[in-house]
């Protein structure tokens, strides 16, 4: 702090230019334009885009630069002691290397100067696939897949019944994963008010903390533009009879979906609002569960929970920008959900009971979630930002099985920023972090008062520093944070650091390199969950401790024009090496006698264990771009990610054998757990994707078209294929997981959607949206079906 004081800009200079900077398209104020006069001599335009500037008088050369525009340059006379009015239009640059991303540093950078790689998804793509669920729209990007609501990048994460993410979610920079077990709500994120999504591949703890071991995903929300805008959407659609046509559970009433979501911003003064809200209701493609025929002929009415997700949200956004102190901004987010749902664990079988769960396996949840975000940003006369965040997020969860939970989680952060000249023009950040979590849950209660009564505390500091060297051709890149986790009494510490480099080659190629370590303290649910799912135990682990990473890459991006069609193609080669390695593994984790044998199911059941070392290698490649070609507008991205997650310490025993009556399970490795342990590959893993997404616009008509490609899990536990014959009890778990498994080793699966749209007038448009275009029958986690092919139709309207 001190340093970044003593850096600020002096007081008075001889003259004063000031003036307000907009946009030549729109004419909306553009916040945070640099005003220079010397490299690291200037001032950044405030909320409402005005600056003003004290610099020597004489002839000076201003230069006006904002990531994602055109820079441009003004030569002008200045007298000692005047004031001087210049008002400056700044032009979108078409340059797709230009376009602007905040998550990587926390300021504005240009997406060719970033250290790591990062993906961006456009808001766009929201409206044109009709995606109601922020899961949805993440499988377009390349090297993410996520599997029970968990996100994976690049492999680095398995199947973990949806507790301890590695991969950080946040919604505006504040982290959105639940605080007791660290798990994302992708539908409880607002979708109708998207500035863009950004996705940085590979370990960000030092700005992001604990949870963003594989990255981070950083959902930008937008503020209201010159003119007030309004946008509402309807649609309804139903799923097809899939693909395994025996595994039609319905007769001939279709199951369908339907709903509506709407989205207002506009400036009152100096009062910036935003609203919007989304209504759904899915009836589901998972069927009741089957019924014995013993019970129908006692009760014909009788009939088991399916799938279903039925949901209201509404969400707000308020900014106060102060006239009276330039540069300071006070806001308040909100956003407030209602649900009822029904969580699927495993399918009956692969035949008939494909698409109905297992008895028992369904969990049916009220949910009420909100989160309340209070902020106030200050540009200060020099240059310097200070950010103040806070959330209040409140999750209450009524579950029936015995997992009724709920929490309250408390996150405030402060972080202050500086542009200064060190031998040419560098960023400092730093901040402090203060996150509680309160929970209260039925299903967290294996902690030591068995009361299900947790608390979590989590306390950092962090410095990074950004600086261009080389005539501005090398972006650099260091920092290091300090965190600090406590569960209940349970308390570690560690200090992390990352450090990265871009170097700008030719005009429009950069080579890049970087490395970053990564620690992860287990979540409340990890330590202290007690559940069943059918006859399925789950099991506590109050001695999991935290586990570490590093990850390194390099990289290059370069950048093409093709007539009006410009973009990117990036190239990585990457490795991330894991100590600690928590998995989500079945084991014999309970004694029991001859007595309690079967009623205990033998003690068998899942834990989260320390499994010793992991290691991810692969490749990745990237195309992004957008542009007119003829009279078509275009927008595309593609890419292609190849993975070999392994275990490096394949024979290590990391569970001892029970001394209990019938011992079933052997002390545990990965090599006795696996199914498949050949070449040491992790479990649930998905090795190899492609995703591709294109747009074409012409005229009125609209058509596009979605590519995903899926490789098989090669790799399970080895319990559900010996459980699945029978012994030691019969029909534990679905019948032929053994055959899928088998039929499924190489290879993979291609989904294909599609969509086709007219816009009927300036105002209005309408669309029909096939998703799972050839009804593949599929799987991204042996044991859970995904979705046959749908078919629906959309009506927006943009006033």
């Amino acid at each position: 702090m001190l340093l970044l004081a003593a850096m600020a800009p002096c007081a008075a200079q001889d003259a004063v230019v000031l003036g307000r900077i907009t946009d030549t398209r729109t004419g909306e104020a553009l916040i945070g334009v640099n005003v220079t006069y010397e490299p690291g001599k200037g001032v950044a335009t405030d909320a409402d885009g005005r600056y003003r500037l004290s610099l020597p008088a004489g002839e000076q050369t201003l230069t006006f630069s904002f990531i994602g525009y055109g820079t441009r340059t003004e030569r002008l006379v200045v007298e000692a002691g005047a004031e001087r009015v210049l008002d400056m239009k700044l032009a979108e640059a078409a340059n797709q290397l230009d376009a602007v991303v905040v998550t990587a540093g926390r300021f504005e950078q240009r997406v060719g100067e970033v250290t790591q790689s990062l993906s961006v998804l456009r808001p766009e793509i929201i409206l044109n696939k009709n995606i109601v669920s922020m899961d949805q729209a993440l499988e377009q990007v390349p090297g993410v897949v996520i599997i029970d609501e968990e996100p994976q990048i690049r492999a680095g994460s398995g199947f973990s019944y949806g507790a301890g993410s590695r991969v950080q979610v946040c919604v505006d920079d504040v982290p959105i994963l639940s605080g007791d077990i660290g798990r994302p709500n992708w539908t409880f994120l607002p979708l109708e008010n998207l500035e863009q999504v950004e996705v940085i591949k590979g370990a960000s703890s030092v700005l992001y903390g604990s949870a963003a071991l594989s990255g981070v995903i950083n959902v930008r929300t937008a503020y209201p533009r010159a003119e007030p805008q309004t946008r509402v959407t309807t649609f309804a659609g139903i799923y097809d009879t899939p693909g395994h046509a025996p595994a039609k559970w319905w007769d001939q009433n279709q199951p369908g979906f339907g709903g509506a979501n709407f989205f207002h911003s506009q400036r009152f003064g100096q009062l910036d609002l935003v609203l919007g809200g989304n209504a759904f209701t899915d009836n589901g493609y998972i069927g009741p569960e089957p019924q014995p025929a013993d019970s129908i002929a006692a009760d014909p009415y009788k009939l088991g929970p399916g799938g279903y997700d039925h949901r209201a949200r509404f969400n707000t956004g308020l900014r106060w920008r102060s006239k009276k102190r330039t540069g300071l901004s006070l806001g308040l987010n909100g956003n407030v959900m209602k649900s009822r749902s029904t969580s699927v664990f495993i399918w009956s079988d692969t035949d008939r009971g494909l698409l109905r769960p297992k008895e028992g396996t369904v969990t049916r949840t009220k949910g009420t979630q909100f989160y309340i975000d209070p902020f106030i940003s200050y540009y200060s006369p020099g240059g310097m930002k200070h950010t103040l965040r806070t959330r209040w997020h409140r999750q209450i969860f009524d579950n029936d099985n015995g997992q009724g939970n709920s929490n309250n989680t408390y996150h405030a952060e402060y972080q202050v920023q500086q542009k200064v000249n060190l031998f040419g023009e560098t960023v400092l950040t730093g901040g402090v972090l203060l996150r509680d979590v309160v929970s209260t849950a039925e299903l967290y209660s294996g902690n030591a008062e068995g009361n299900g009564e947790n608390t979590a505390r989590n306390t950092a500091a962090y410095l990074q520093v950004d600086k261009k060297l080389l005539k501005e051709r090398l972006s650099v890149s260091a920092g290091v944070r300090y965190e600090q986790f406590m569960v209940q009494d349970d308390l570690a510490a560690q200090p992390v650091f990352r450090a990265g480099a871009t170097y700008r080659v030719l005009r429009a190629t950069y080579v890049r390199a970087s490395y970053g370590q990564g620690f992860r303290f287990p979540t409340i649910g990890e330590r202290f969950i007690t559940t069943s799912v059918g006859q399925l135990r789950i099991f506590p682990n109050g001695e999991l401790k935290p586990e570490e990473s590093w990850n390194t890459e390099v990289g290059v991006k370069q950048g093409f024009r093709l007539g009006g069609f410009t973009g990117y193609i990036d190239a990585v080669a990457f490795q991330q090496d894991f100590q600690n390695y928590v998995e989500f593994t079945f084991g014999q984790w309970r004694p029991f006698t001859f007595a309690t044998a079967v009623q205990e199911f033998y003690g068998l059941g899942f834990k989260s264990v320390n499994t010793g070392g992991a290691r991810v290698t692969g490749l990745e490649f990237e195309l992004a771009g957008k542009g007119r070609v003829g009279g078509v507008e275009i927008q595309a991205l593609l890419g292609y990610t190849t993975t070999k997650p392994i275990s490096t310490t394949p024979d290590d025993i990391y569970a001892e054998r029970l001394n209990v009556p019938i011992p079933i399970i052997p002390s545990a490795s990965y090599v006795n757990t696996s199914y498949n342990p050949a070449d040491d590959i992790l479990k649930f893993r998905v090795r190899n994707t492609f995703r591709s997404d294109i747009q074409l616009e012409y005229h009125k008509v609209f058509v596009g078209f979605s590519m995903r490609y899926n490789s098989f899990v090669q790799n399970i536990d080895k319990a559900f294929v010996d459980l699945d014959a029978g012994p030691p009890q019969p029909d534990v778990l679905p019948t032929n997981i053994t055959g899928w498994m088998a039929s499924h080793v190489e290879g993979g699966v291609w989904i294909a959607d599609a969509r086709l749209g007219v816009k009927l007038t300036e105002q209005l448009r309408v669309a029909c949206i096939v998703n799972n275009l050839t009804n593949e029958v599929y799987s991204l986690r042996p044991l859970s079906i995904e979705a046959p092919r749908s078919v629906q139709v959309q009506l927006s309207a943009t006033l």
